[in-house]
C-alpha cells in the first residue's frame, strides 16, 4: 500500500527543519536531504555595483510583490549589499541572486511573490539563482530562466515557490548546471518527458519531487545520460515502471536515490528498476507498491548505508545477499508481507555489525527472537511490532545493546522475563510493548530518565501506578487495558498524550497539565462531581465514558477552545446541560457523546455555538420537547445523530431532513407524533452510494498531532444501532453505516414515495408507529438496504413487487400489518431465514412460505377508499347494533308467547327473587330502627 503523500511530505520537512535548526540526528524516520545553496558569504568590501545590473535588479523587484518587506534592503547605489545579492569580488558582477521569503512555515500568503521580469537576463555573470520558499501563484516557470546567465547558471533553486505548469524544456539549454532543485512546485506541474534533463552532463544534484511526470515512460533512461549525478529526487511523481530498464547503468556517481511513493506496481515489479549501481550509499523506496520478492541484486549495492524498502508489498524472505551489505546502518522492511524465522533473519543480518535501524514492523515474522541479537552491538532502534513473534525476551538479550534507544515489540505474543532488580544498559527514548506480557507487577526497569514514548498497553500488568511515572521526560504515556489499581497521581507538565482507560483507577480526575492534547480514562472506576476547571487548555480529545461520574456537566468543560472530541456516555449525570451564553461564542467540537445518563430538558442549546459538530450521540436520556428547527442552519455538518430513547414528542422538522451531510438519523423510541415528511429525499448523504470521505471518514481517522502523534480509541466511536432485530455497537464501522430508524414512535399516514431516493440506505426501521396505506413500490430503489422493518403498523395493500430486488438484503420484517395478496418471490428473498415470521400476522397474505394458497382464497385487491366512506361506515355501525337488539328482545317476546312452561316459570322466578329480596329489606331496616331507639 502506498504511504499517504501528505503525511511522508510533513515528516520530511520537519526532518529537514530539526536538522537546520536543531542539528538533530539520527531521527526515528530519517529522509534524504537536498543539497541547498550555499550559504551566503559576507559581503566584500570596497566592490562596487555595476549599474546596469542595478538597474536590472531594482527593475526585478518592481514586478515582485512583496508584502513583509523582504527586499527593504533593496535602495541606495551599492547592489552588492543588498539582501541575497552576492557579486564577484573581482569584477563587482552580480553572481548570486537568493531570495527566500518563506522557509520554513511562514504562510503563503506573506511570501515574495508577482512577475519574474525579462530584466533579470541583464544578470550575464549569474551563476546562482535561489527563488525557492516563495509564491508565484501557480504561474508557470518563465522560460526566459533557461537563457539566465549566458549558459553560466551552475545552480537553480525553484523548490516550494508555487510555480505550476509544464515544467519548460528550456532549462536543458542550461549546460553548466550542477544542481537543478524544483521540488514541491505548485498542484499541477508536470513534465511529459525528461528528454531536456539529458542535455544537463553536468548535473549533480536532480530534485522534482511532486512534479507529475506519469506520462515521462522513459524517465529511468533519460535519467541516464548523467553520468555526474550524485544526488536524484524524484518522489511523489508518479512514476511508472513499465518500460524496460537500459541495459548498461551510467549512473556510477549515484549516492542518494530517492523514489518515495510512486507507482512501481507491474507486474515485473522490482526487476525493472536499476540495482547495479554500486556508489549509492542510501536508497529509498518507501511506498511504490512494488510486490513479489525482494531481489538478490541488492546485494550489488555494496556502498548502500541507508535501506527504505517499507510500505510495499514485498513479499518472501530477506535474501542471503543482504549479507554483503556490510556498510549497512539502516533498515527500513515494514508494512510488507515478509514471511521467514526469526532465527533465520538473524542469521542473515547478524554479520552486518554497522546496523543501527532495524525496522520491520507489519510482517508476518515468526518464532523467537534469538539471544544473538545482543551482538548487534551498534543498535539504535530495533522495531519488530505487528509480527507473529512468540517465546521469552530476558536480560540476555540485550547484554551488548548499550546504544538501544528506540525499542519496539508491541502486538507479538512475547513474554518479558527479566529479575525485579536488573538495571537495563541502555536508555530508551521510544518504549513499545503493547499486548506483550509484562505484569503482573509493573517493571521498575522502565524507569529510565530519557523516555518520552512508553506504551505498556495490554501488557498483564496488576499493580498500583508506580511513583516514578511523573517523569518529566514523558510526552506520550499509554497504561490502558491493564487491571492498575489506586488513584491517578498528579501529572508533569511535559505530557501531551495519556490513556489509562480500562483499569481499576477510582477517584476524582486530578490536575492536568497544560500541555495535555489527548485524555482517556473511560473505563475505570472514577466518580464524583466532574471539575469546574478541567485545566489543559490545549486539549483537543477527552474521553472519560463508562465511569461513575455524577452531577451536571459544567460549561467550562464544554468551553475548551481546542476541544474535538468529549465522550461522557456511560455515567451516572444529570440534571439539565447549561447554555453556556456567557464567554462562549463558537466552539470546535466535533465529536459529542452524551448517551446512557439521566440527561433531561430540552435539546441542548449551546450546541447552537457548534458548527463543526459531527457526530451527536444523545441517546438513552430523559431529554424532552420538540426537536429544534434551528438544527440545519447550526449545525451544517452533522453526520451522525442518535436520540433514540429519549422522551422527545411533537413533529419531525422538515429542517431536520434538509441536512445534506446526515448518514445517520436515530429518533427511535421516543413520542415523535405527525407524518413522515417528503422532503426525506433531501439527506444528500443518504443518496450517494460512492461518497468515501467527509463527514464521519474523516472523523475516525482523526489523529492528535503534537509532539507524538495519536490515533483515536476505536472506543470513542461507538454508536449503538438497532439492526437486523438486535441492538449492535458499531465502532469505526459506524463511518459505512447510513441508517434511518424512526421505530416505537406515534407516526401516522404513509410512507413518502421519496424513501426510494435514499439508495445508500444500509438500515431502514419505520416498525412499531401507526402508518398506513401501502408501501410505496420506490422500496426496490433501495440496492445497498441490509435491514428492513415496517413491522407492527397499520399498512395495508399488496407488497410491492420491487421488493424482489433488494439483493442485499438479509433481514426483513413486515409482520403484524394488514397486508393482503400474494407474498413476491425472488432469490434474495428465499434466502432470508425464519420465512414465515417475516409475514405473520397478516391473514391477507397468501403465498409460500405462509400455508394460505392463493388459488382457493379469494383476493379482495386493496382500493384507497375516499374520506366521506368513513362516515358511511359508523352509520352502518350503530345500525347493525340497533337491529341486533330489536331482533334479541323479538326472540325472548315471542317465546313467552307460544310456550306457557316459559311464562310460568318466568313468573315463579320473579316472585321468589321479589319476595326473598323484600324479606332482606324488611329485616334490615327493622335492625337499623333498633339500633337507633338504643342509641
Amino acid at each position: 500500500m502506498a504511504v499517504p503523500r501528505q503525511l511522508l511530505r510533513v515528516t520530511m520537512i520537519l526532518t529537514m527543519f530539526l536538522v537546520r535548526h536543531a542539528g538533530a540526528q539520527g531521527a526515528f524516520f530519517p529522509m534524504p536531504r537536498h543539497p541547498r545553496l550555499p550559504a551566503l558569504p559576507p559581503t566584500p568590501g570596497g566592490t562596487l555595483c555595476v549599474p546596469r545590473e542595478r538597474d536590472a535588479l531594482l527593475d526585478f523587484k518592481d514586478g515582485l510583490t512583496d508584502p513583509i518587506n523582504f527586499l527593504s534592503s533593496w535602495r541606495g547605489v551599492e547592489c552588492c549589499l543588498w539582501t541575497g545579492i552576492i557579486c564577484s569580488n573581482r569584477t563587482g558582477h552580480v553572481v548570486m541572486l537568493k531570495i527566500n521569503s518563506g522557509w520554513p512555515f511562514d504562510s503563503s500568503m506573506h511570501r515574495v511573490g508577482g512577475e519574474i521580469r525579462s530584466s533579470l537576463l541583464t544578470l550575464r555573470h549569474l551563476k546562482q539563482l535561489d527563488l525557492s520558499d516563495n509564491n508565484f501563484g501557480g504561474q508557470p516557470i518563465p522560460e526566459l530562466i533557461g537563457a539566465l546567465g549566458c549558459g553560466r547558471l551552475t545552480h537553480l533553486d525553484l523548490s516550494g515557490s508555487n510555480f505550476g505548469g509544464r515544467i519548460p524544456p528550456h532549462l536543458g539549454n542550461l549546460s553548466n548546471l550542477v544542481s537543478l532543485q524544483l521540488n514541491y512546485m505548485a498542484d499541477g506541474s508536470y513534465s511529459p518527458d525528461l528528454t531536456w534533463v539529458s542535455c544537463l552532463q553536468k548535473l549533480q544534484v536532480l530534485g522534482m519531487s511532486e512534479v507529475d511526470l506519469s506520462a515521462a515512460t522513459s524517465w529511468l533512461h533519460d535519467i541516464n545520460m548523467l553520468p555526474r549525478l550524485a544526488d536524484l529526487d524524484l518522489s511523489y511523481c508518479a512514476l511508472q515502471n513499465s518500460m524496460s530498464p537500459p541495459a548498461h547503468s551510467n549512473l556510477t556517481s549515484l549516492e542518494n536515490l530517492n523514489l518515495i511513493s510512486n507507482s512501481f506496481n507491474t507486474s515485473l515489479g522490482a526487476k525493472n528498476l536499476l540495482w547495479d549501481l554500486p556508489g549509492l550509499q542510501s536508497l529509498f523506496l518507501t511506498g511504490c507498491g512494488i510486490d513479489g520478492p525482494i531481489p538478490d541484486a541488492v546485494g550489488n549495492l555494496t556502498s548502500l548505508q541507508s535501506l527504505y524498502l517499507g510500505s510495499n508489498k514485498f513479499t518472501g524472505m530477506v535474501p542471503l545477499s543482504f549479507r554483503k551489505l556490510q556498510n549497512l546502518t539502516e533498515l527500513v522492511l515494514d508494512t510488507n508481507f515478509i514471511i521467514m524465522d526469526m532465527a533465520d533473519l538473524m542469521h542473515r543480518l547478524g554479520h552486518l555489525s554497522s546496523l543501527a535501524t532495524i525496522n520491520l514492523d507489519n510482517n508476518e515474522l515468526y518464532g523467537d527472537v534469538p539471544v544473538s541479537v545482543r551482538e548487534l552491538i551498534n543498535l539504535n532502534q530495533l522495531s519488530l511490532a505487528h509480527n507473529n513473534l512468540h517465546g521469552t525476551i530476558t536480560e540476555d538479550h540485550f547484554t551488548y545493546l548499550t546504544a538501544l534507544q528506540t525499542l519496539d515489540i508491541s502486538d507479538n505474543s512475547l513474554t518479558m522475563k527479566v529479575d525485579s532488580t536488573w538495571k537495563a544498559p541502555f536508555n530508551l527514548s521510544y518504549a513499545g510493548f503493547r499486548s506483550c506480557i509484562l505484569g503482573p507487577k509493573f517493571p521498575s526497569w522502565l524507569n529510565q530518565p530519557t523516555t518520552y514514548y512508553l506504551d505498556v498497553s495490554n501488557t498483564s500488568i496488576h499493580d498500583s501506578i508506580p511513583l516514578w511515572i511523573v517523569n518529566p521526560s514523558f510526552e506520550y504515556l499509554d497504561l490502558s487495558r491493564n487491571r492498575l489499581v489506586g488513584m491517578l497521581p498528579n501529572l508533569l507538565s511535559s505530557l501531551q498524550i495519556l490513556d489509562v482507560s480500562f483499569n481499576e483507577i477510582v477517584g476524582p480526575i486530578p490536575k492536568l497539565p497544560n500541555s495535555l492534547l489527548y485524555l482517556d480514562l473511560s473505563g475505570n472506576n472514577l466518580s464524583g462531581a466532574l471539575p469546574s476547571v478541567i485545566g489543559a487548555p490545549m486539549l483537543e480529545v477527552l474521553l472519560l465514558f463508562n465511569n461513575s461520574f455524577s452531577g451536571t456537566i459544567p460549561c467550562s468543560m464544554l468551553q475548551l477552545q481546542q476541544l474535538k472530541f468529549l465522550d461522557l456516555s456511560k455515567n451516572l449525570l444529570d440534571g439539565r446541560l447549561p447554555s453556556c451564553s456567557r464567554g462562549f461564542d463558537t466552539s470546535t467540537i466535533t465529536l459529542l457523546k452524551l448517551n446512557n445518563n439521566h440527561i433531561l430538558g430540552a435539546f441542548p442549546l449551546f450546541l447552537q455555538k457548534c458548527r463543526e459538530l459531527k457526530l451527536l450521540d444523545l441517546a438513552y436520556n430523559k431529554f424532552s420537547g420538540s426537536l429544534p428547527t434551528w438544527i440545519e442552519s447550526k449545525l451544517p455538518q452533522l453526520a451522525l445523530l442518535n436520540l433514540r430513547s429519549n422522551m422527545f414528542s411533537g413533529g419531525i422538522p422538515d429542517q431536520l431532513t434538509r441536512m445534506k451531510g446526515l448518514q445517520f438519523l436515530d429518533i427511535a423510541c421516543n413520542n415523535i407524533s405527525g407524518n413522515i415528511p417528503r422532503s426525506l429525499g433531501n439527506l444528500k448523504a443518504m443518496t450517494s452510494t460512492s461518497n468515501n470521505s467527509g463527514g464521519l471518514f474523516d472523523l475516525v481517522n482523526y489523529i492528535v498531532v503534537g509532539g507524538v502523534s495519536k490515533a483515536m480509541s476505536a472506543d470513542a466511536y461507538t454508536v449503538e444501532v438497532g439492526i437486523k432485530g438486535q441492538v449492535l455497537e458499531y465502532t469505526k464501522g459506524i463511518a459505512y453505516m447510513v441508517n434511518l430508524d424512526f421505530s416505537s414512535n406515534s407516526l401516522t399516514g404513509r410512507i413518502p414515495k421519496e424513501i426510494g431516493m435514499l439508495i445508500a440506505l444500509k438500515n431502514l426501521n419505520f416498525s412499531w408507529n401507526s402508518l398506513t396505506d401501502i408501501i410505496p413500490q420506490s422500496i426496490g430503489a433501495l440496492q445497498a438496504l441490509e435491514s428492513f422493518d415496517l413491522s407492527h403498523n397499520g399498512l395495508s395493500g399488496e407488497i410491492p413487487t420491487s421488493i424482489s430486488s433488494l439483493t442485499s438484503l438479509t433481514r426483513l420484517n413486515l409482520s403484524y400489518n394488514d397486508l393482503t395478496g400474494t407474498i413476491p418471490s425472488g432469490n434474495q428473498l428465499r434466502t432470508l431465514e425464519d420465512q414465515a415470521s417475516i409475514y405473520i400476522g397478516n391473514p391477507g397474505l397468501c403465498g409460500p412460505p405462509v400455508p394460505g394458497n392463493c388459488s382457493r382464497i379469494d383476493i379482495i385487491p386493496y382500493a384507497p377508499q375516499e374520506h366521506n366512506e368513513g362516515m358511511s361506515d359508523v352509520v352502518s355501525l350503530y345500525l347493525s347494533m340497533c337491529i341486533g337488539f330489536v331482533v334479541g328482545l323479538w326472540i325472548v317476546f315471542c317465546g313467552f308467547l307460544f310456550k306457557k312452561k316459559w311464562r310460568i316459570g318466568w313468573l315463579s322466578f320473579t316472585d321468589h327473587m321479589y319476595d326473598r329480596a323484600y324479606v332482606h329489606v324488611a329485616m334490615g331496616w327493622a335492625s337499623l330502627a333498633r339500633n337507633i331507639h338504643q342509641g
